[in-house]
Formats: structure tokens, C-alpha cells, sequence
């Protein structure tokens, strides 16, 4: 395909030379050059028709490729550049000792001074043209003070020499050669060909956008929107009957839009609002050097996220491969907590093993995964395994995989252990201290070795994972009772967390349950609250299930009460339908006692203690009291 470009020519001898130019390149040209005349004002004009038919490129002279550049800054315009060969050819033919001045641009001018150091040519006074667009009247101003300084000659463009005609000046037009309009038609075909392939990649672009299912909107540096795709016009097109563009400032007017373009925000996501429904909007700022010029929304219904995110979790989770659980996650402010978190810190630096201890419920394995999306791990598999949920031949081969046929009923092409699972990642191995002792050398071999061979198999698979144990167990007794390998807790104890009790964790145990309670009232669509006691109350309680106990407990009261206010009933209600009552609990109240414990200063939960009687009975009391 050949393209077709126009030459605005200032002058018949430029027109001549290109010409030639393309007689003499015939087919190797490669494009089609159509040669018009035209000056600084007559060129727009002249070149427009061409310009409506689709030409690809122009190219033209000095101030006539200044004009045509901003007639047509959306086309391609090419300047011919004068060349130190014309400036030679315009000054030989000028008599030694002749007072001579040049009308030029700057770019012409210094291309001059530098070829008069080198070749020691006339001296020359220079009148340097500025792109200002009031050429006509500064020409006609320097030519005046060229013939009042008494210059004979002047060198410049053909718009030059009607003033210097006009005030008896010779003049000599500064004519381009053939190698200047080569070059110039050659940068044109150049800068055509790569302004079609930006074209294509743009086409390649708009396509992506257009058909993604994701919202994409521009809006210039006002808000104002500018460009958007058929999914963000369906969106919003279905909202109501108006014109939908017209409601789009309204609409976003909530949201970060003017805090990214002033730049106060750096982009990020939001939850944009409307009455119909609600949109996840992610907003990225486009910056021009140091100006921001736009910014571009990304838009996506929630429910089609959030249906999309669970998908993604439902597939993971199934395959054991994910850790959800962040620093973050862990709630509370008590010191035991806090001594936590920085040994958590501490050791997801490190790729050792590590062994966390402590009562059933306490979270463990949220410990474990936090470790693992701090470690270098986090980009790798975390699997999970419970050691103690599995008789010893299946946990062998959930461990270490299996061969094909190897026992009846194996998965045909045989069955990857958790071992290969995690590899590059972090293997949990929850209640550890439930593994059956025969399984324990060969876990040790394992870690030993860092290669794992399937059940039935003959080949030794490399494996490179990181271990967390955890147990409730005290390991040192299970050693002492040959239930559990030294030599292999040596090699799991490398560092060791102990995560603390619930009835440990001074002031947690209240924000735990506020925090439950809000969860389960977005959960339940409730607006629940505690009574002050209740909260007061929990906290005097032993927790034995830790925090699966308190929000099992929190559940029940949200789900049993009645009232809007959980009060001490519910409480007791719920706890006595948790768990056997305590021991004690229908004992007669002696009254008497129990105004004389309170006199002394004694609170309720102390009194139970020492009266023998369960602490929902005395706040049942304490109730009926007031």
C-alpha cells in the first residue's frame, strides 16, 4: 500500500527539485507525492481539499510548515530542512566585501554561524525569526533596518523578497536541494508508518476495552466524562429513562473523583452508592509529566465481585491451598496478645520450622497462615492438615501421596500428598501431637531429607516447605510417655509460639465480643447490644473453648434474645443451654449471706464462688433485686 503525500511548495524551484527527486527514485519511493504551490497564506487553503480526501502526510518549507502545523496539528507535518550545502549555494555567487543579511529562523541561523566558524565565510547580520505568527510584520521591519544599516543583499524565504523589493535590496532566495526534500519525504513515509501501527495497537486497545465486561470510563481534568465502554454505558444506561450521561456527574459526585484529580488521593478503590445498586469502583490518576490530565474509572457491580472473589475462594479453599488469615485478623489489645504478634513478626522472616502451642480454640492456625502471607512463602501454596482426623494408613497417604494401585479404591494415576501440595509454600500440621508414633519417623525422614517418596512408589520427589506445627498437648509429656519422638519434636521446636488462653488475655475478651456481635448482627440483619453487665460478666468467665466458646455463646444470645438489648437473662439462658450448669446452680440463695458479701465489697462472681452457686442464678438475683 502506497501512501499519499502532499508538498506545499513556497517556490517553483523547490517544486522543480522535487520533481526530479521523485522521477529519479521512481518505485523505490514507496509513496505517492503530490506537489502544490502555496506560501504562509495561501498554503492552508490550498492544501485543505487534499486534507478532506485523506492525504497521510504534508510536507512544506519554514513558515509555510509553521502555518499548515497549526491548521492541522491532528496530521503529520513535515518541515524541510534547510542543509548547510544551501546555505553555501545561496552566498557564492555574492561578490567579497558585500554587506549581507540573513532573515531566518534560528534553526537556520546557528546552522549558518556554526559553518562560518569552520569555513571563515562572509560575515553576515542575522535577523532572527521567532514562531510568533506576526511574521509579516516583523519581515517587513527587518528589512527596514537591513537597508538603513546598508546591507546590499538579503538571504532569506520567498516572503523575504517582496520586502526587500520593495526597498531596492537585492535578494537571493535560500533554495532547499535534493538531499533536504529526500530526507524530509522520507520522514514523512516514516512517521506515517508508525502513526498506522500506533493506529492498529490503538484499534487493538479500544477492542479489550470495549469488550471487557469491566466498566471503563475516562474523565478529563474537570470530571467531565469523556470516553467510556458499552459495559459502563450499560450500567448506568438501565438506571432510569433519562439520558444517562446527564446523571453520571450526579452519581459521582460522591464518590473520590475530585479527590484524584487534585491529587490529594492516589487512586485506589471505593463502594460507589446508587439507588439501584452498588458498584466497586477503582480509580487510577494519568499523569503528563507533572500534570494530572485525567483520571480513569474502573467499574464493577459488587455482587458480581463479590461472586467472583467467592469462586475464587470456594476453588482454593477446596484444594487446601490458601491462607486468608492476616496479622490483621488477630483481634486485641492485651499484652499476651501483643507479645504474639511481634514473635509472629519475628519469625515469618525466617524460613525455620516453627511449633505453636495452646488450648483447643485459641487460633492457631490463624497464627500459622499469618506467618505464612508474612514469609517469602506468601506467593506459594499454604496447606493444612489435622493429624489427628484420620486413621494412621489414610493419614499416611494424605501426608505422603500414593501410587496407582496401590490399595483398592486409589485414584487412578495415584494422588499427590500435602507434602508435594505445599511445595515452595508452608505445610500446617494441625494437632501434631495426635500423629500415631510409626508416622512420626517417617515425617521425620521427611524433614531430614526435604524429599518425599509416595505410599507404593519407588521415586524420591524433592520437596522445598516450610513447617508449622500446632498442638494442645504437652509434647514434653508425651515424650516422657513414648507417644511422641524426641528427635522429631527437636526438629519441629525450632521456634515455638504460645498462644495464650482467652481467661489470659486481660481486656480482649469484651472487644472480642463486641466485634462477634457486630459481625453476627450484619450476618442476622439485628441491631443488638449488650447490656454493660453482660459484657462485665463475660469476662469473670474460665472460656475452657477460648474464642470458638465466646462466639458460639455470642451467637446464641443474638439469636435466643428477644429484645434489642442482650441483657444478663439472655446471658444466662444462653450459657446454661452451652454447656451443663455448674454445680450448685439450683442451691437455695441465702439472701442474708449475700447482702452481707456484697457489704464487704465482694462482687457477684466472687460470691458464687464462695457460696457454691452458679453465677447466672446470683445475677438472676441481683436482677429480681433491683
Amino acid at each position: 500500500m502506497k501512501y499519499n503525500i502532499c508538498l506545499v511548495s513556497p517556490d517553483s524551484s523547490i517544486s522543480r527539485t522535487t520533481e526530479q527527486v521523485v522521477q529519479e527514485l521512481g518505485d523505490d519511493l514507496r509513496c505517492n507525492v503530490i506537489i502544490i504551490d502555496g506560501n504562509v497564506k495561501t498554503a492552508v487553503s490550498h492544501v485543505k481539499p487534499y486534507v478532506e480526501k485523506g492525504i497521510d502526510a504534508i510536507i512544506s518549507r519554514g513558515g509555510t510548515a509553521i502555518a499548515l502545523t497549526r491548521a492541522y496539528s491532528q496530521m503529520p507535518v513535515i518541515a524541510i530542512q534547510i542543509e548547510a550545502t544551501d546555505i553555501l549555494k545561496a552566498i557564492q555567487g555574492i561578490p567579497d566585501g558585500t554587506k549581507i543579511g540573513f532573515i531566518s529562523y534560528s534553526e537556520v541561523i546557528y546552522q549558518y554561524q556554526a559553518l562560518a566558524e569552520l569555513m571563515g565565510v562572509h560575515k553576515i547580520t542575522f535577523f532572527r525569526l521567532f514562531h510568533l505568527g506576526d511574521e509579516d510584520t516583523v519581515i517587513e521591519q527587518y528589512v527596514r533596518d537591513a537597508w538603513k544599516q546598508g546591507i546590499e543583499v538579503l538571504i532569506g524565504s520567498i516572503h523575504v523578497r517582496e520586502y526587500a523589493k520593495k526597498y531596492n535590496l537585492r535578494f537571493v532566495f535560500l533554495e532547499s536541494g535534493k538531499g533536504a526534500i529526500l530526507r524530509a519525504i522520507r520522514e514523512a513515509a516514516s512517521t506515517i508508518l508508525v502513526r498506522c501501527q500506533d493506529r492498529d495497537e490503538f484499534k487493538l486497545i479500544s477492542n479489550i476495552v470495549d469488550y471487557t465486561f469491566t466498566g471503563t470510563a475516562v474523565f478529563d481534568s474537570r470530571g467531565r466524562l469523556q470516553k467510556w465502554n458499552p459495559a459502563f454505558a450499560s450500567m448506568f444506561a438501565g438506571e432510569s429513562g433519562t439520558d444517562w450521561k446527564v446523571r453520571i456527574p450526579l452519581i459521582f459526585s460522591s464518590s473520590r473523583l475530585q479527590k484524584v484529580l487534585d491529587g490529594s488521593v492516589p487512586g485506589g478503590g471505593e463502594i460507589l452508592r446508587t439507588e439501584e445498586r452498588d458498584y466497586a469502583v477503582t480509580w487510577q490518576p494519568v499523569w503528563e509529566g507533572a500534570q494530572l490530565v485525567r483520571a480513569i474509572a474502573f467499574v464493577q457491580p459488587v455482587e458480581q465481585v463479590q461472586s467472583y472473589a467467592q469462586s475464587i475462594r470456594k476453588k482454593q479453599h477446596g484444594e487446601g491451598l490458601i491462607a486468608y488469615y492476616t496479622l490483621d485478623d488477630m483481634i486485641g489489645k492485651s499484652l499476651a496478645i501483643r507479645q504474639v504478634k511481634r514473635e509472629i513478626l519475628k519469625y515469618a522472616g525466617t524460613h525455620s520450622n516453627v511449633l505453636i502451642t495452646g488450648e483447643s480454640g485459641t487460633g492457631k492456625e490463624m497464627i500459622a497462615q499469618a506467618i505464612h502471607n508474612l514469609s517469602q512463602c506468601s506467593k506459594g501454596p499454604f496447606v493444612a492438615i489435622n493429624c489427628g482426623a484420620f486413621t494412621e494408613s489414610l493419614l499416611e497417604s494424605e501426608l505422603f501421596g500414593y501410587e496407582e494401585g496401590t490399595f483398592t479404591g486409589a485414584q487412578k494415576g495415584g494422588k499427590a500428598g500435602v507434602f508435594e501440595l505445599a511445595d515452595g509454600g508452608t505445610l500446617f500440621l494441625d494437632e501434631i501431637g495426635d500423629m500415631p508414633y510409626i508416622l512420626q519417623n517417617r515425617l521425620l525422614r521427611v524433614l531430614q531429607e526435604k524429599a518425599v517418596m509416595r505410599v507404593g512408589g519407588s521415586k524420591v520427589i524433592p520437596v522445598n516447605v516450610r513447617i508449622i506445627a500446632a498442638t494442645n498437648q504437652e509434647l514434653e509429656k508425651a515424650i516422657e510417655e513414648k507417644k511422641f519422638r524426641l528427635d522429631l519434636y527437636y526438629r519441629l521446636d525450632v521456634l515455638r509460639i504460645r498462644v495464650p488462653a482467652l481467661r489470659e488475655r486481660d481486656g480482649d475478651i469484651s472487644l472480642l465480643a463486641r466485634i462477634f456481635l457486630a459481625n453476627l448482627n450484619k450476618e442476622y440483619g439485628r441491631n443488638k447490644e449488650f447490656d454493660k453487665d453482660v459484657l462485665h460478666y463475660l469476662t469473670t468467665l474460665p472460656w475452657p473453648g477460648n474464642i470458638r466458646q465466646l462466639n458460639n455463646i455470642v451467637e446464641r444470645m443474638v439469636l435466643l434474645s428477644e429484645g434489642r438489648i442482650i441483657t444478663m437473662n439472655d446471658a444466662a439462658e444462653a450459657l446454661e443451654l452451652g454447656h451443663n450448669p455448674e454445680k450448685g446452680a439450683s442451691k437455695k440463695i441465702d439472701t442474708e449471706q449475700i447482702e452481707g458479701l456484697l457489704s464487704e465489697g465482694k462482687s457477684y462472681a466472687e460470691i458464687a464462688e464462695l457460696l457454691g452457686v452458679s453465677r447466672s442464678t446470683l445475677w438472676r438475683y441481683r436482677r429480681k433485686k433491683k
